[in-house]
Parts: structure tokens; sequence; C-alpha cells
């Protein structure tokens, strides 16, 4: 029951407009099932007028408005998010704070529950454009929903996907040598092949599902994966957070990635380590997996979030405010 928690929690003018000059919303969320080889839901947090309520979800507790109408008069720009976990099962609920907050400030939020697979390069990426298509199919967003200011966030291994979903592509034989000079950066190379058996190993083609983002949101990104000849496409404004005290070695995974891209991102580090970007936790919920819940002393998760989600949304703000 512990890993099962544990891995759950790894886991953007006018009447045409909703940005410019933003009226304030209260959240409301639904979820929507999503088909393909392994079917899943996405969870759709999203501007509504109707009042929210406190709702449990699991071990999670929401303040939202559940299948609450989404509020009318504007075009809503689409944020999509991706949890991290890598081949296992996730939730993004684990972060429902952040999505819920985007809603509120007059987003779309698309934030698919990923199944387990042992593909996660491949699939997850399909999965983001899954999410989307069903997204915009569904009558209750296909009017309200923005399909030309789309922006992507994702946390630890959705920070890969974020990148596979704007064009980049892995490399597995650049991750298997990094992984070899970088030991110790465990949480980016566990499971990894360092033995030379990778070496030959071909960068891999663009994925089949890649998005037409405007911009990226990368909370610690699992960078790892990326050389920088993979990344040079991305020509997109990016916001990147590392942690000051960090497992995921900054210098092979945001800092590279940072470097990498051909236009400057900008670059925030905060307080705490890797898993301070995930909710606070409830104290039953921080009992029973404290390697998620807890932060280094003199860490005040609360406030660095609140910090967190005023910068996203003035990026996102900034960059889906009109319609190119």
């Amino acid at each position: 029951m512990r890993r099962l928690i544990c891995s759950l929690l790894l886991v953007a003018i006018g009447a045409s407009t909703a940005l410019a000059d933003p009226p304030s919303f209260r959240a409301g969320i639904t979820r929507i099932a999503v088909q393909g080889v392994t079917p899943f839901e996405a969870l759709i947090a999203y501007p509504t007028e109707a009042a929210e309520a406190s709702i449990e979800d699991g071990p999670f507790k929401l303040q939202a408005n559940r299948d609450a109408p989404i509020a009318a008069g504007a075009r809503f720009p689409i944020v999509l998010f991706s949890h991290g976990g890598g081949q296992r099962p996730g939730t993004p609920l684990a972060q429902a704070g952040l999505l819920l907050h985007l809603a509120r400030q007059g987003f779309i939020v698309v934030a698919p529950f990923h199944p387990a697979t042992d593909k996660p390069f491949i699939d997850r990426p399909r999965q983001m454009r899954k999410a989307l298509d069903s997204l915009l199919a569904d009558p209750r967003f296909s009017q309200p929903a923005d399909p030309d200011r789309i922006a992507m966030a994702g946390f630890s291994f959705g920070g890969a996907v974020t990148l596979l979903s704007a064009g980049a592509n892995v490399d597995l034989a650049h991750l298997s040598a990094y992984c070899h000079d970088h030991p110790d950066d465990t949480r980016a190379c566990d499971g990894i092949a360092t033995d030379g058996s990778w070496a030959k190993v071909p960068p891999s083609p663009k994925s089949d599902a890649v998005l037409p983002l405007k911009a990226l949101v990368l909370l610690e990104p699992y960078g790892a994966p990326f050389a920088q000849k993979s990344l040079t496409s991305i020509d997109l404004p990016a916001l990147i957070y590392s942690t000051s005290q960090t497992d995921l070695r900054p210098e092979g995974n945001a800092l590279a990635v940072a470097k990498a891209l051909p236009k400057p991102p900008q670059q925030v580090v905060v307080p705490g380590s890797h898993f301070v970007f995930v909710d606070v936790c409830s104290p039953d919920l921080a009992a029973q997996v404290p390697e998620v819940c807890n932060d280094p002393p003199g860490t005040d998760r609360a406030a660095i979030q609140q910090r967190v989600k005023r910068e996203i949304t003035d990026f996102l703000r900034g960059r889906l405010s009109a319609v190119p």
C-alpha cells in the first residue's frame, strides 16, 4: 500500500479571450475517459462561476465544484500537465493545488492519469495528444477551449514528456554515458544501463504526437535523456524550476535543459527538495510516504507553492494572452 501511494504521488481580451484583464473564477473539475490501447482518464480543471466545495478523492482533498458548467462568455487557453512517475501509474491530484489555481485564473487544464507502461517515452506523449483531442471533442469544452493557445507543464518525468510533446527526441546513448559518469544521480539513473550496451543506440525519432505548444513550464524536469542536439528544435519560451536541495542533479537535468534550449529560458531556484512541488500532505499521508511529503528543515512548502503559482500564472498569461 505504501508503494502504491508513493507511486500515485509521483507522479493560460475581451469577450472572445480570457486573459487580458482576467476575471476571478472558481475552479470546476471533471474527469473524461480517453480511449487508446490502454484507456485512461484525464482530470479537467476549468473556470466556473459555481461555488466551490470540499471534495475528497482518495487521499487527496480538493476545493472545487465537480462537473459544474464552465464559465460563459470567453475562450480559454489550454494548459496540459504531465505528472511524474515514469513507468508507474500516477495521478495529477498530487499537484491539484496548482491545477485548480490555473483554472481560477482562466485556464482549462488537461491532466492525464498516466497508466503503467513499459514505453513511457513513447506512450506518454501519445496520451497527452489523446487527452487533448478528447477535450476538444467534448461538447462541454469544444467551444470554450482555444486550440490556438496551448501550453504544457510537467513535473519530474512529466518534464521529459513535456519536452517530447514539444518536439525533443530521446538519446539513450547520451543517457547511458551521463549515468556512467554520474552514478550518484540515482533519481535520473535508476535502471539505466551503463555497461556500454546502449553506446550505439541511435537517438529516437521525434514523437508522432508532437503538439502545437506556445510555452513550456518544467518543474524539476528529468532532462538526462536529452543530448543538447535533441533540444535545438524547441524554440519556445520556457520557465524552468529546480530546487536547492534536490537529488535530481541540476547539471544533468534542469540546468542541462536550460543550456540546450535555443531560446534562453527563465530559470528559478526555490528552496527544498525534489518533491516541494507536490501539494502539502495531510498528516496521515506524510506518515505513509515521508520521502514525498517531508521537506528539509526550514522549508515552507506552502509558501513556496504560492510563489510558484503566481510566477507560473504570470508566465503563461504573458505567452497565451492573445492569439498569435
